[in-house]
């Protein structure tokens, strides 16, 4: 494996179309810059701050992480209907696509947690069905969760939307670019460790990092006092092998 240092940034008021969806392809993830408005992501915050308790929501000294979050919070879901986002999804893609599970998480004193090397291994699905090739089901606020075979992940597209400007010292997510395209690595993370320089994927409020699930993804803990908050999108474009079926589905508006 050849040392990784391609730029994986891009601006969404002059994208460069074939580029940005050839880095996804090629990478496993790029960085656009100001996707969606300052009074959207105030707008976001508020919404995700007056979601009701439940069992979708966690929090110490405020809201740090909600499951379900295409059900319990409508402005998440107009999100990922949105042009701005799904453009970039489109890109990547195509124009079948659509949301199948969204999730916030933040770190905040309390609640100030790390995450090492590891590929994105789960989907939520309606019904448990027991398929050939889908195992390790789980159940999670009310959701069915489980790991497919790993082709189906690595045609989906994560969209990450920053509420907060997040820097390295403040659990920035760092990936191993090329990483997400050959299959399960488990036993091969220390070996991509070291032959592929890791990129920092520092971004400020509004600004977007798509990425594959199966990228080789990790942060750190903040070192700092702020927030670090992330709406996380999951994207597909093709079903499920009946008759499992996604648990959610949100296309265009």
């Amino acid at each position: 494996m050849e040392r990784v240092g391609e730029q994986l940034r891009f601006h969404s008021s002059h994208l460069a179309v074939s580029a940005y969806a050839e880095q996804v392809k090629r990478s496993g993830c790029a960085i656009v810059e100001r996707v969606i408005d300052e009074p959207l992501v105030h707008t976001l915050i508020s919404a995700i701050d007056g979601i009701d308790a439940g069992e979708a929501v966690r929090r110490k000294r405020g809201i740090y992480g909600v499951r379900n979050l295409l059900d319990v919070c409508p402005a998440v879901r107009e999100l990922a209907a949105s042009e701005p986002v799904r453009r970039l999804v489109c890109l990547v893609l195509g124009d079948n696509c659509f949301a199948v599970r969204a999730i916030f998480f933040d770190k905040i004193p309390g609640a100030n947690w790390s995450l090492g090397w590891h590929q994105d291994n789960v989907i939520a699905v309606r019904e448990r069905h027991d398929i050939e090739g889908f195992f390790a089901w789980s159940e999670k606020a009310g959701v069915w969760q489980v790991q497919p075979p790993v082709e189906i992940l690595a045609r989906m597209l994560a969209i990450r939307v920053h509420l907060d400007d997040c820097s390295a010292d403040n659990g920035a997510l760092r990936v191993l670019p090329g990483s997400h395209s050959h299959g399960w690595l488990d036993d091969e993370i220390d070996e991509w460790k070291a032959n592929v320089a890791e990129f920092v994927c520092e971004v400020s409020a509004s600004d977007v990092v798509a990425m594959c699930p199966t990228l080789l993804h990790a942060s750190a803990k903040s070192s700092r006092p702020g927030h670090r908050r992330v709406i996380h999108i999951e994207f597909a474009a093709e079903e499920l092998p009946s008759p499992l079926a996604w648990r959610d589905c949100v296309s265009k508006r």
